[in-house]
């Protein structure tokens, strides 16, 4: 029967330490948690909208009046439309929604608030 310690003396786990392993678990939770979840949210939508396919039949949708069965919906084809403006479609971008240059101006303008925000309280703060 082999001994227990035998993987240690094999080296497969050298260095390996209860703590060591919590202590930096613990830097790592500690560093997302300093990284704002709103400015994840905000990166993820644009990479979202970025490789969404606007030409697509069935989407996915979030919207709750077309949850409910509401066919007309303020937002319904802004992503697709800031899609669109991204590939370069302007005519196509316009007659799907024509806010969607607004859109890009104020999710882009938040993001760089909040990294401006996080490199202020990450240096001073």
């Amino acid at each position: 029967m082999p001994k227990p310690h035998l993987f240690l003396n094999l080296g497969l786990f050298c260095g390996w330490h209860l703590f060591r392993t919590f202590r930096s678990m613990k830097e790592i939770i500690n560093r997302v948690s300093q990284f704002p979840l709103e400015l994840m949210f905000w990166m993820a939508s644009m990479i979202a909208i970025l490789t969404l396919n606007p030409s697509a039949d069935a989407h996915f949708s979030l919207c709750p009046l077309s949850q409910l069965g509401i066919e007309w919906c303020p937002g319904c084809g802004l992503g697709r439309s800031m899609n669109l403006l991204a590939r370069g479609e302007f005519q196509e971008s316009w007659s799907m929604h024509p806010l969607a240059m607004l859109a890009y101006l104020v999710i882009l303008s938040r993001i760089w608030n909040l990294i401006k925000n996080l490199k202020t309280t990450h240096n001073y703060g």
